[in-house]
């Protein structure tokens, strides 16, 4: 099922502070004592600062308001089995806990799944370093950043600085490596989709599309309870909002073909030659699967069973770790981020996630009851 609305918060403080009109906000306070968790994230200092919060009482979401851009966490880990958890994700993080869910970490059921359109998300150490050399303002001073018609866009109490997002990531700034080139920007798989594209403006309002029944339900209690209000939104702001996501998703594109078909252009010897050289400087760590969503190892996990007297535990850790993933990797880019050697991980998981997905058409973190091919036993021509 898909009904789309606009939505806002029925608080007038709220509305007034709250992203997008709050209504997110106050869909969260209404689920307060409706479910045993409800988690979403918190501004900690600048908009680049953050954590993860788990919200007990309707008061604290007054502190809960604005997105947050900056912040990469694994949402997925918040959400366990035989706990009825509503969680507010990015299309990447709804991807994971349908991941999660598939292995039987959660039930669907159980979790509300409450998602965020999202054209990238910015890493915030590089960012911060940014707008103090190309928009020649302080990381405290800013309190919103969009993506806003192809540009990068920080507003302060007093002024708006645009510049173009091309630019900036051709000079090595803007976006994740990994949000480049992800064209999943409405989260689907989500029971409630949330966002300011195909809003009109100046009226402080959210686009909310509905998935699911339980989505239907969970907004049809808000209403009724006063929390949060909605009316149709109109046809042409509607078209507006699929017009942004169709060109968020060329945008995609092109980055995909400067970033992962150069790499699955090459020959397989030229290609496997690439990827020991980018994976050469590791140093053992395993911070990239501590931090990955899907993965969830174990002592007994395949990717950590090497023979410690082997040569080369490290190859043979990555070796296991790429095809283990290959069914399985959202794209998230969270192994980019904590690698302490800046190994481009996510570049390398995707490659094999993509090529797997040519071959077989399958993609991970879609629906709960797609089984991966290899898993189901229906190998392709050519494996």
């Amino acid at each position: 099922m898909s009904e789309t609305y606009w939505g806002w918060s029925n608080d007038e403080d709220i509305r007034k502070r709250g992203e997008s009109g709050g209504f997110v906000s106050s869909l969260v306070e209404s689920l307060v004592g409706e479910y045993d968790r409800v988690i979403t994230i918190n501004k900690t200092g600048t908009v680049f600062e953050g954590k993860v919060v788990e919200v007990s009482d309707p008061s604290e979401v007054k502190n809960i308001q604005g997105a947050l851009h900056s912040l990469c966490i694994s949402m997925s880990a918040y959400i366990k089995k035989g706990v009825r958890t509503a969680i507010v994700l990015k299309p990447c993080d709804a991807r994971a806990v349908i991941e999660n869910i598939k292995r039987n970490h959660a039930s669907r059921d159980e979790v509300l799944l409450i998602g965020l359109n999202c054209g990238g998300t910015l890493p915030s150490v590089d960012t911060m370093k940014m707008i103090g050399l190309e928009f020649h303002i302080q990381p405290d001073e800013v309190v919103k950043e969009e993506i806003d018609k192809g540009n990068l866009v920080f507003i302060t109490k007093d002024e708006e600085f645009s510049k173009s997002i091309d630019e900036l990531e051709e000079s090595g700034y803007g976006r994740r490596e990994s949000c480049r080139y992800c064209d999943y920007k409405i989260p689907s798989v989500c029971d409630i989709a949330c966002g300011n594209w195909g809003t009109p403006s100046g009226k402080n309002m959210t686009f909310v599309e509905v998935f699911s029944e339980k989505g239907a339900h969970v907004l049809g209690s808000a209403r009724e309870r006063g929390f949060v209000s909605v009316k149709e939104p109109s046809e042409k702001l509607a078209n507006i909002r699929s017009k942004i996501n169709s060109s968020m998703k060329k945008m995609a594109k092109k980055w995909k073909g400067k970033v992962l078909d150069s790499l699955m252009d090459l020959t397989p010897e030229e290609r496997l030659r690439v990827i020991s050289d980018t994976l050469s400087p590791c140093i053992g760590c395993y911070a990239c699967r501590k931090a990955c969503p899907v993965c969830n190892c174990t002592s007994d996990c395949k990717c950590m069973q090497m023979d410690p007297d082997d040569d080369l535990p490290i190859s043979q850790y990555h070796a296991v770790r790429l095809l283990h993933l290959m069914e399985s990797c959202i794209g998230c880019g969270n192994c980019t981020d904590v690698c302490p050697v800046d190994i481009p991980l996510a570049r390398l998981h995707q490659l094999f996630a993509r090529t797997y997905e040519d071959r077989t058409g399958y993609r991970p973190g879609m629906s709960v009851d797609d089984v991966p091919p290899l898993s189901r036993g229906d190998y392709p021509e050519g494996y």
